[in-house]
């Protein structure tokens, strides 16, 4: 499903019901996460909430050119990178000498001075809002606070409805981040962001694969290639 009026009734509270079938359609052609990313945000101007990882990780991404931010850096015309674990920000720059690294929390600091007074494309959020405890306040305030310093926001979240989630039910086990508080359902994370202000009608939702897949995964390949929405993570797009 696409935009529709109908969808708008619901995720603004206007109408309701305890089982509503949704159909979603796949606005990408991309498999990959990193793929969708590097691709629109090719010489963009872009800021990346949530550029550092844990320390403990972040060699091993680098060494592996997995680290997304390093990926942004190299295609993109600007990349500012914000996060608000300070450790992990000055380990990056002392170790990698990464630039443009900021250290700011979006929800109670005001928007830094090196940001402030500058226009991107893009904001991108990956990953990101399933460690936040009340991600309508925290899309709320990143709408009010880049409206006028950014065109659109690109996020992505783990989907509820990836196959792994489906195996593992099978026998009786959770595999998850522990830092995580939620899954999302492309609806319950349209609803969220519809909750946080955004206009829905400006929003395109996408299925793919976080990592990517190896040979010994050609049946998952397969299957996800045909069933989208069995794939690991959801995109959405939100124009400002």
């Amino acid at each position: 499903m696409s935009y529709s009026e109908e969808l708008k009734k619901y995720l603004i509270g206007t109408e309701f019901s305890n089982g509503k079938a949704f159909e979603w359609e796949n606005n990408s052609d991309a498999l990959y996460r990193d793929e969708y990313f590097v691709e629109k945000c090719r010489n963009k101007r872009i800021i990346h909430l949530g550029c550092a990882d844990h320390i403990e990780l972040i060699d091993k991404k680098i060494a592996h050119n997995s680290y997304l931010h390093s990926k942004l850096i190299s295609i993109s015309n600007v990349c500012y990178g914000i996060d608000v674990n300070h450790e992990s920000i000055e380990y990056l720059q002392n170790k990698y000498n990464i630039p443009n690294l900021i250290t700011f929390d979006i929800v109670s600091d005001p928007l830094p001075k090196e940001i402030k007074n500058l226009k991107f494309d893009y904001l991108l959020i990956p990953d990101v809002i399933e460690h936040i405890g009340n991600p309508v306040i925290f899309l709320a305030t990143i709408k009010d606070k880049l409206k006028h310093n950014v065109n659109e926001i690109i996020l992505s979240v783990p989907n509820a409805f990836r196959i792994n989630n489906f195996i593992n039910a099978f026998k009786g086990r959770e595999i998850i981040n522990t830092d995580h508080r939620f899954w999302f359902t492309p609806y319950t994370l349209l609803k969220i962001v519809a909750d946080a202000g955004f206009d829905i009608k400006e929003m395109d939702l996408m299925f793919c694969e976080h990592g990517k897949l190896s040979r010994r995964n050609l049946f998952k390949r397969l299957l996800i290639s045909k069933y989208y929405v069995l794939r690991d993570t959801l995109i959405l797009n939100i124009k400002l």
